[in-house]
């Protein structure tokens, strides 16, 4: 199946929903994958069991309850979208029915009460894996990528939008420029440590593309200059395995995670971890810091000591 009639009714039911940007764009993506699924399987009009065999599906996959979340949201507001302007568009009879009415969405976790994160054994294990591990491009990568991640709790939408441009040094110290959340970071940058610094160029010395994003897709069938949100659990979850780890609990935002309490678990003080997210208000920081007493100062390269123990203390 080439084409679905959905595709179409789509780009009508996100222009008349009002809605951010960002929303519109997770929107876009989870909806398009949907499409693909129903073409995959020649469904021209769905049918209830069909978006849960999909959901089953996604799961299987290991995507997170809250990624489902953010999958189960749309379709349920886009068949609800239809039914409701079913005659003022003149569409066909199948869709007068709402078919995921009485689907009832899942249950968000609420992260800030239960973090997934690494001990510093398991971190130390992850990077230095990863790195051993090099031999495709996408590898060295995904080391850099997930080295980047632990030792600044940089988010997963942070490194989709960096940039080579965003890389620069001042006063001998290469920074990166923080390109995300959808608000002007112009001001915003995290230190970029010397086990960091060269895996990135490690990295960049394989690549042979023009694309400017700092991170990139090598695969064949990626159409996008830039990584996908759906790109990282996926990734993850095949690093892990390769490094013989289990997979189940570590997500992506939880390499934030543990930067955040191992930066607090090494003596950090609560407000140098704060600087360290770039949160707006320390109350944010709390979460990490509730069961952590006397603490210190920090700077990222003492995540990177702490973590692979270069340094005597």
């Amino acid at each position: 199946m080439n084409y679905h009639p959905l595709e179409s009714l789509i780009e009508l039911f996100l222009a008349e929903k009002d809605i951010t940007k960002g929303t519109y764009e997770l929107y876009n993506t989870v909806l398009k994958q949907y499409v693909d699924y129903l073409k995959d399987h020649n469904i021209l009009y769905a049918k209830k069991s069909d978006v849960i065999s999909y959901i089953k599906w996604k799961r299987s996959q290991g995507y997170s309850t809250n990624w489902l979340y953010n999958i189960i949201s749309p379709l349920k507001g886009l068949y609800r979208y239809l039914s409701v302007n079913q005659k003022r568009l003149n569409l066909e009879e199948e869709y007068a029915f709402d078919i995921l009415e009485s689907f009832k969405n899942v249950k968000k976790v609420n992260v800030s009460k239960s973090k997934s994160i690494l001990t510093a054994k398991q971190a130390k294990h992850l990077i230095l894996s990863t790195k051993e591990n090099r031999k495709y491009i996408w590898q060295y990568r995904d080391h850099a990528m997930i080295y980047l991640m632990i030792t600044t709790g940089l988010r997963t939408v942070e490194i989709q939008r960096a940039r080579i441009k965003d890389l620069r040094v001042i006063n001998n110290q290469l920074i990166l420029d923080v390109q995300g959340k959808g608000r002007d970071s112009a001001d915003e940058f995290v230190k970029i440590v010397g086990g960091v610094e060269e895996a990135i160029k490690d990295y960049l010395k394989k690549r042979k593309d023009k694309n400017p994003y700092l991170f990139v897709s090598h695969s064949r069938h990626s159409n996008k200059p830039y990584l996908t949100r759906t790109f990282f659990p996926k990734m993850l979850k095949r690093v892990l395995r390769e490094c013989g780890m289990k997979e189940n609990l570590i997500k992506p935002h939880s390499l934030r995670h543990t930067a955040a309490t191992l930066n607090l678990q090494r003596g950090a003080t609560l407000e140098a971890t704060s600087r360290l997210l770039r949160h707006t208000d320390i109350q944010n920081t709390l979460i990490y810091a509730h069961h952590l007493e006397n603490l210190k100062d920090d700077t990222s390269s003492e995540i990177e000591d702490y973590i692979l123990k270069e340094k005597e203390k």
